[in-house]
């Protein structure tokens, strides 16, 4: 009987602290990746196929009455589909809901090679963007793509323990 109860003694704080919940994290995201491969835009060959795009980030969105807000982890894909071309990306730029400039994430044209990827993510703890953040991603290419890039945002949040995630599609501004 007396091991029983040196053995609970000795178990229980451990069962307790088990219990506890873990406290809540931000999801932060970081890219496992090495760095990406920039090129100077000096460096860079003449790009005859240019186009830009218009993609929606949705870092927080209202919910409920209106009152409430979620808020959310932002990762800009970008990938190359192409089996032969290179794609350089020239610009890209977080804007808040007032169409104001966050953050432009190159100072060189960033090369992507064939079938390859990149990603820019936008932390969870930014605040300062709202419900209408959006991202311009322009890049030009030698020849013209058979395959077009995939260029999309997935908004990843949660609500109590509740986690869900969401794309959005770039659209073609010019």
């Amino acid at each position: 009987m007396n091991k029983t109860i040196k053995l609970f003694l000795f178990c229980f704080p451990f069962l307790l602290l088990s219990c506890q919940e873990k406290p809540k994290e931000h999801l932060l995201l970081t890219s496992d990746r090495p760095a990406q491969k920039y090129v100077s835009k000096d460096s860079t060959p003449e790009l005859v196929n240019k186009k830009s795009y218009y993609i929606p980030a949705y870092s927080n969105l209202y919910y409920q009455t209106g009152a409430s807000k979620v808020y959310f982890t932002v990762v800009l894909s970008l990938r190359n589909t192409s089996s032969h071309e290179n794609i350089y990306f020239t610009k890209i730029d977080y804007y808040n809901s007032d169409g104001e400039l966050i953050r432009a994430y190159l100072e060189e044209n960033l090369l992507i090679k064939p079938l390859g990827s990149a990603e820019f993510i936008v932390e969870f703890k930014e605040r300062e963007s709202g419900a209408g953040a959006n991202f311009i991603v322009e890049y030009g290419t030698e020849k013209e793509l058979i395959n077009k890039p995939i260029i999309e945002a997935i908004n990843m949040g949660y609500i109590g323990q509740q986690g869900f995630a969401f794309t959005s599609s770039a659209q073609l501004l010019n």
